[in-house]
């Protein structure tokens, strides 16, 4: 009894986050410091006032972004959105997104696959403060391992690292022959579309595409998320963009200390995020009617927790404010126009 009973007092005082970290790798903390420069947001308008905004990965040095293509092609015309703004992290998240949101670099977007939810955008000016975020070897992955997702969910923070562990595996999601993708209990919403799903050295092993939310009956779903799997996006990059390099090396895990015994942790409670049905078109499925897996026997799914500030925002005041700023410069340019000729 007596044996049991330390041992039942050394499970509660272990760290809430164990039940996701391995040995060797690096934390949560450590991944968002790393892989944090590499997140872009992209910011998608038109003319007409429609507009989408979502997550990308930067991949190389010459600026070339990955994100879905549901954030940048307009699904009325099915062609690309006329202006793509692109944000890169500031050196300090506020929580004020007029303040975290300055001065973007146009994109442009270079390829795009609707089925398999695939873009490949370039910056046309690649600023001095960036990181890239190196493709992870998925087929190494398997359910259980840990992994972290850095987006910008709807209704929640800029910049919010949630972790969580992979389920398992799906291939041919949707039926798209070759979309083969991890499903994962780390929490993604609208908005972290297109961002990284990153494994315990902070490398790139899925693109957040997708969630399953209510099922066929009006059942709500909850953890069940899709994620696009490194190696298929490697592929699709090879065959349309060849002088791509894909191969850039993979952090390495850093030495980490012992654990130190600690007091019980008080739980970690994600910050409400308010749900909104995603369009079942091109925006990847709402919800799942078939090929979904469970979790291995004898697994338990973690708790997602957010692990960053929050200051909640709404991805339709942003695109409001790209469009008025769009009309003022527009009204700009007409000025100096005239002045030129003499009006």
């Amino acid at each position: 009894m007596k044996t049991l009973a330390l041992l039942c007092a050394t499970l509660v005082s272990a760290p809430a986050s164990a039940a996701v970290v391995m040995k060797g790798d690096v934390s949560p903390r450590q991944i968002y410091q790393r892989a944090g420069p590499g997140v872009v947001l992209l910011l998608c308008v038109s003319q007409d006032g429609t507009g989408e905004m979502g997550t990308g990965s930067i991949i190389d040095d010459k600026g070339h972004v990955v994100t879905n293509a549901h954030v940048v092609i307009r699904e009325s015309t099915r062609q690309p959105y006329e202006v793509i703004h692109v944000y890169l992290k500031p050196a300090k998240i506020t929580g004020d997104s007029k303040v975290d949101l300055a001065n973007p670099v146009k994109g442009r977007i270079l390829r795009w696959d609707r089925e398999l939810d695939l873009a490949l955008v370039r910056l046309e000016e690649v600023p001095s403060s960036y990181k890239i975020i190196p493709f992870g070897d998925a087929a190494a992955v398997e359910a259980g391992d840990p992994v972290v997702a850095i987006g910008h969910p709807e209704q929640g923070g800029l910049w919010t690292l949630t972790q969580g562990v992979v389920s398992t595996v799906i291939a041919n999601l949707g039926g798209v022959q070759g979309k083969n993708v991890f499903q994962t209990d780390a929490s993604i919403n609208r908005g972290n579309s297109g961002g990284p799903l990153l494994d315990g050295r902070g490398a790139m092993i899925g693109v957040n595409t997708s969630m399953a939310r209510k099922a066929k009956d009006g059942l709500t779903i909850t953890s069940v998320n899709f994620s696009i799997k490194s190696d298929v996006v490697k592929d699709w990059l090879a065959k349309n963009e060849p002088s791509l390099s894909t191969t850039a090396p993979a952090p390495q895990a850093e030495a980490q200390p012992e654990p130190q015994a600690a007091a019980p942790a008080a739980a970690v409670q994600p910050e409400p995020v308010k749900a909104e049905p995603a369009p079942a078109t091109a925006k990847g499925p709402s919800s799942l009617e078939g090929g979904r897996s469970p979790l291995p026997e004898g697994t338990k799914p973690s708790q997602p927790q957010i692990l960053t500030p929050v200051k909640p925002f709404k991805a339709q005041d942003l695109i409001a404010r790209e469009i008025q700023e769009m009309e003022d410069l527009g009204d700009e340019m007409q000025k100096e126009i005239d002045k030129h000729r003499g009006q």
